[in-house]
């Protein structure tokens, strides 16, 4: 199988999982273009991974503070979607936080589960069960909250319950009132966009200057870099964020320290997020000096022939 095959089955795969895909039109062209009046668009989905579609749809009908709106599509640049919770996911959350203060063992574990399961969709339940009167209903709410706070950026635990949809003139908040919008995707055909598995909608894209970096795969350790033409000197890697590994120091850690724990550490990245870490070198070092943050902990060390410090994201 070659890779450009591989990627298509992988995506392919990713799109029914999300329910994204009723039924394939045979006698269709997915690959045709866009006809007057429809409009491409680049989705970004819950899992983070993005689709081009033709958005089959003229109108979308919008409710805000001030009145329902007609607007057409062709004039929609930018969609961010807010937080959606489909009334049978919100069922089980509910069935599942009223579970966790089961006297049964395996009925609590199952509810956590299925907490951890729903992710941010879980989330707004959690904190109000955090509050709850019941310490060991609190109690778990609190362990479960500060998983998904691991696990699930800030910005996706904490969507707004509307939506914001950007024209070329203007930038409206409210609620886009149906559950899926008919779409077309260049390899799998027509199918039916779930709002609730969508984050956000551009025309213009999403590669964004973190995207668009070269950055280099995570080494693991950054002992590889311990040679004296590298210090001083900036390099940008592409990390997924782990619990994981040895960890020595705070903001500056030990070269044999794991790169993926130390962006957590300083809270670049979270377990499970991917994303660019800039990085400088730094030569032989004394004092490394371990501490408890964002969920994991460094330890002391005395002194080693390397160092690393990881530096804000450029702006």
């Amino acid at each position: 199988m070659t890779r450009a095959s591989a990627q298509t089955t992988r995506l392919l795969a990713a799109v029914v999982a999300l329910g994204l895909v009723p039924a394939l039109r045979a006698q269709e062209d997915p690959k045709k273009p866009a006809k007057p009046g429809e409009t491409v668009i680049e989705v970004k989905l819950i899992d983070d991974s993005v689709l081009k579609l033709t958005l089959l749809d003229g109108q979308v009908e919008f409710l805000t503070p001030h009145g329902k709106l007609t607007i057409p599509v062709a004039e929609i640049r930018k969609v961010e979607l807010g937080m959606r919770i489909p009334d049978d996911v919100y069922a089980q959350i509910q069935a599942a936080v009223a579970d966790l203060g089961s006297p049964q063992f395996k009925r609590r574990e199952e509810a956590m589960s299925l907490l951890l399961k729903h992710r941010e969709k879980s989330y707004p339940a959690l904190k109000l069960a955090a509050k709850s009167s019941d310490a060991e209903v609190s109690k778990r709410a609190e362990e479960l909250m500060e998983k998904l706070e691991n696990l699930v950026p800030e910005s996706r635990l904490n969507l707004p319950d509307y939506d914001v949809i950007h024209t070329e003139l203007s930038k409206i908040a409210g609620k886009i009132m149906t559950p899926t919008l008919r779409a077309r995707s260049f390899t799998f055909g027509d199918l039916q966009l779930k709002l609730s598995d969508t984050l956000a909608m551009s025309v213009s894209g999403f590669r964004d200057k973190d995207e668009a970096v070269n950055a280099i795969p995570d080494p693991g350790s950054l002992t590889g870099y311990q040679q004296p033409q590298h210090i001083g000197k900036t390099f940008t890697f592409r990390v997924t964020g782990a619990a994981g590994g040895s960890l020595w120091g705070t903001e500056m850690y030990t070269l044999d320290s794991s790169l993926a724990a130390a962006a957590v550490h300083m809270g670049m990245l979270k377990v499970g997020q991917t994303g660019n870490v800039r990085v400088m070198i730094l030569g032989p070092s004394v004092g490394f000096v371990g501490s408890t943050r964002n969920g994991l902990t460094s330890s002391n060390y005395a002194n080693y022939p390397g160092a690393f410090r990881i530096l804000p994201k450029e702006r």
